[in-house]
């Protein structure tokens, strides 16, 4: 039975891994405690048993699995519906069959920060953009300054069109290292000038008919920089 979330500082509040809902498969991340550079790895959740243990993938790098030893602290990161998940762990057992896995610690308690579903993140994403209200196909570089699962902020090196027209941008981006490519519709609420002479017009753009997959690209994509910036 969970507890009761109780505030521990604004925005943010104490939790039980159980409020977490994770399922199999899931991915966290974890960064080791000795690691100076705070690299943040990728893993998957392959089980947990309440007060006990929860199991994960051992984390690689080029295909390579980290050596670690029993006993080394660690922080694993995770999201979830609205809002994401930090809890300090150590690691209890290393498991080299059937496949490189790791037992943790259970946490007694993990901190929750809640996410507003419009919250816009800082990015630095090069893509490109259509003008679907001239029908014109010419595709015009741009750069993605911040981005949400509602709208996004852009920056275009020449015009891309006027207020309510419709664009359509296209990226590319990493979601726990596989590529993704979005191509999503949307319309101009505004535009501004810039003090960047490479991209100096500004555009705010309200994504429209965004499909299932989009939505869940948009909020994987940015529950995951929320998670690496934490």
């Amino acid at each position: 039975m969970n507890a009761t979330t109780k505030p521990t500082a604004p925005g943010k509040t104490s939790a039980n891994f159980e409020d977490i809902k994770a399922r199999v498969g899931d991915m966290f991340q974890v960064q080791l405690s000795t690691d100076s550079q705070e690299i943040r790895h990728s893993v998957k959740l392959l089980g947990y048993l309440a007060g006990k243990t929860i199991m994960i993938t051992a984390p690689t790098v080029n295909n390579s699995v980290l050596l670690l030893r029993e006993g080394q602290n660690l922080t694993v990161r995770a999201f979830s519906g609205t809002a994401a998940y930090a809890f300090s762990s150590e690691i209890i057992k290393v498991c080299n069959t059937p496949l490189p896995y790791l037992h943790l610690s259970y946490p007694k308690t993990i901190q929750k920060v809640p996410i507003r579903a419009s919250a816009r993140i800082t990015f630095d994403l090069i893509g490109a953009a259509t003008n679907l209200s001239h029908g014109s196909n010419a595709a015009t570089p741009i750069v993605i300054s911040d981005i949400s699962t509602t709208g996004a902020a852009i920056a275009a090196a020449t015009p891309l069109g006027k207020k309510e027209d419709t664009l359509r941008i296209a990226f590319r981006a990493k979601i726990h290292d596989i590529a993704v490519h979005p191509s999503l519709k949307c319309i101009i609420r505004s535009l501004t000038s810039t003090d960047d002479d490479a991209y100096p017009i500004k555009y705010g753009l309200q994504f429209q008919e965004l499909q299932t997959q989009d939505l869940l690209t948009l909020q994987s994509l940015v529950y995951q920089k929320i998670l690496e910036d934490k």
